[in-house]
């Protein structure tokens, strides 16, 4: 009996231990960890024509880092003063100039990376400054990205008369600058050009393809590849306080790489009959991207010229050994260069020969 009471006591005991440890001051409950996408910090202002593109990356990681998997939109964000006033470094008041919604926007454009924007709803002489917040579908926003800063006035108008020429392979191209602003008031803060290419069927890109202002009335482009075509336009630049504001874009102009253009038709064609065969003789032709020459021979009888050989002839003369005596043939040859896609010139005059020796 005293061993019984005693187990007894010793589990009393460790119970009101065991209830004691458990019984201290709980922990304060957390707040649950808020996950939203990380900061744009490449958001871009360029000042165009009558327009103010934004543009920056979509992204991908969250603010830990992680992927961001519930991205749901943007919201545009713009402040704005008058140039004249005079508390320019008060704080701004930004308001949401608009919402765009992720997945709609992908769906016109499956393959983008960045989102664009234009802002048409402008005023000159004002001070708009921008940023950018994203936010997914549990309405958890990014912090807000980095700050555009545009100073918005008139621009000028386009440069005049753009010529381009394909010289050397490369693109030359000239033009006449503009004659006032848009509206027609005195020329001020010309600071120089931008010039934008295409290909066909494109869009141009946000960007120049000079990384620096162009001074010049002139510029050549030497990142073109041969046998493409390209468009061109040209911007005026025009700066107000810290802000290069571009005019519309010149009237477009289209060069092709491509040669189209063939060699001239050999000349002074000759057939001598020999021993061993007709002997075909011509005048050499003198263009610089001359690859060789195509001969052609018909038969009495036979209606078209077929090719004789399947391979080029490198010099202004040949030898047909396959030619039967008694027997009548008509002869042409035609020049072809090295262009990716051969240019072949027109045939030259026909030589007919009844082949005796």
């Amino acid at each position: 009996m005293k061993s019984r009471q005693f187990f007894k006591t010793i589990f009393f005991y460790i119970l009101c231990a065991v209830t004691f440890l458990s019984c201290g001051k709980k922990d304060e409950p957390s707040a649950p960890v808020t996950i939203a996408p990380a900061k744009i910090k490449d958001l871009t202002a360029l000042p165009q024509g009558k327009v103010i593109t934004l543009s920056w990356s979509i992204p991908r990681k969250n603010t830990y880092g992680s992927e961001l998997s519930n991205l749901k939109g943007f919201k545009i964000l713009r402040s704005e003063k008058d140039f004249k006033d005079s508390c320019i470094e008060c704080p701004k008041r930004f308001v949401i100039l608009y919402d765009i919604d992720y997945k709609t926007y992908t769906m016109s454009k499956p393959q983008a990376t960045r989102i664009n924007y234009s802002d048409r709803y402008l005023q000159f002489k004002k001070i708009y400054t921008y940023k950018v917040v994203s936010y997914t579908s549990a309405n958890q926003p990014s912090p807000g990205s980095n700050a555009q800063e545009v100073f918005w006035d008139l621009p000028s108008l386009p440069p005049k008369n753009c010529q381009a020429e394909l010289k050397e392979q490369s693109v030359v191209l000239i033009w006449e600058g503009p004659p006032a602003l848009e509206d027609g008031s005195p020329l001020e803060g010309l600071a120089g050009y931008n010039l934008y290419r295409r290909l066909p069927g494109e869009n141009y890109p946000l960007t120049p393809i000079n990384s620096e202002l162009i001074t010049t009335l002139a510029c050549r482009d030497k990142g073109i590849e041969m046998d493409r075509d390209y468009c061109y336009t040209l911007r005026a630049v025009r700066k107000i306080k810290d802000t290069f504001i571009e005019s519309e874009g010149c009237e477009e102009v289209t060069i092709t790489t491509t040669d189209h253009t063939p060699p001239d038709a050999p000349t002074r064609l000759i057939a001598i009959p020999t021993q061993r065969g007709i002997l075909l003789k011509w005048n050499e032709n003198k263009e610089s991207d001359l690859k060789g020459y195509i001969l052609y021979r018909r038969l009495e009888g036979e209606t078209d010229l077929k090719r004789l050989l399947t391979t080029l002839l490198a010099r202004s003369s040949y030898l047909d050994r396959s030619a039967t005596k008694e027997k009548t043939y008509t002869y042409a040859v035609t020049a072809i260069d090295d262009a990716t896609y051969p240019n072949e010139s027109e045939f030259s005059e026909e030589v007919t020969l009844e082949y005796h020796y």
